[in-house]
Order: C-alpha cells, then structure tokens, then sequence
C-alpha cells in the first residue's frame, strides 16, 4: 500500500494511542482488583479479631477459678 508519509505517521500515531489507552485502562482494572481484595480482606481479619475476642471472654469464664468461700479455721 502506497500511502503518503503523513498518512503512515498517523496511522501508527492511532495505534499508539490506543496501545496507550488499553494499557491505562488495564492498570486501573488491576488497581480496583487490588483494592477490593484489600478491602475484604480487612474486613476478614475484624471478624476473625471479633471470634477470637469472644473465644478468649468463653475460656476465661470457663477456666476461671471458683471462688472458694471456705470458713476459716478455727484453732
């Protein structure tokens, strides 16, 4: 095909910015990918914090000693 040089340099201008286009949009949809990973992610870990703070307040009372409540002894 026997296009101008102009028309050639503008051509490759085009697909330039559509290789720069695609590559922008590509980065945004990874960073939002990572950002929601994060997010539940965060949000795991408060439950898992919350569980374990419930598991912790159950064995405490379940271990806890009795109050022994015993006479003294009287010599």
């Amino acid at each position: 095909m026997n296009l101008p040089p102009n028309a050639q340099r503008s051509t490759l201008n085009t697909q330039h910015r559509r290789q720069r286009g695609s590559a922008t949009i590509l980065v945004f949809a990874l960073l939002a990918i990572m950002v929601l990973y994060m997010n539940s992610n965060q949000l795991t870990l408060r439950s898992l914090q919350r569980e374990l703070r419930l598991v912790e307040a159950k064995q405490l009372k379940k271990f806890q000693a009795p109050a022994k409540t015993t006479p003294a002894l009287r010599p």
